[in-house]
């Protein structure tokens, strides 16, 4: 999936191409790539979703906190706008492209004392 998601994420969500293609941003879309190349992780964050319906987003950046930390250089690891959204995109991939599902909903997250992210999308086999 790695592989797929490398070689298509530019051209599926163009918006967010420089997410993977500029320098500014290459250590955060590292650590998403890290994060689908690590197996168990990867399987941690599709339970996460499929069962409690935590969207993917959550889940990876919870466990990468103190790695966000010292990314960002903020005790709140407080992220740009664009990097918030290119996250998102990326776990979008991940799950619509690389996964197949079917359906997203987008629900409130309580990450405010960390990342300042309000809304996430979680996803489902099956069209909502």
């Amino acid at each position: 999936m790695r592989k797929y998601i490398e070689e298509n994420f530019s051209e599926i969500y163009t918006h967010f191409r420089e997410f993977q293609t500029n320098k500014d941003y290459e250590r955060y879309w590292n650590k998403c790539i890290e994060a689908i190349s690590d197996e168990q992780l990867l399987s941690h964050i599709i339970f996460c979703n499929n069962i409690f319906c935590i969207p993917p987003v959550k889940t990876f950046l919870t466990y990468y906190k103190d790695d966000f930390i010292i990314l960002t250089g903020k005790s709140d690891a407080e992220l740009p706008v664009f990097v918030k959204k290119s996250i998102g995109a990326f776990w979008g991939m991940v799950f619509k492209f690389g996964l197949g599902y079917k359906g997203q909903k987008s629900v409130s997250v309580s990450m405010n004392e960390y990342f300042k992210v309000r809304t996430a999308t979680y996803f489902t086999k099956e069209e909502i």
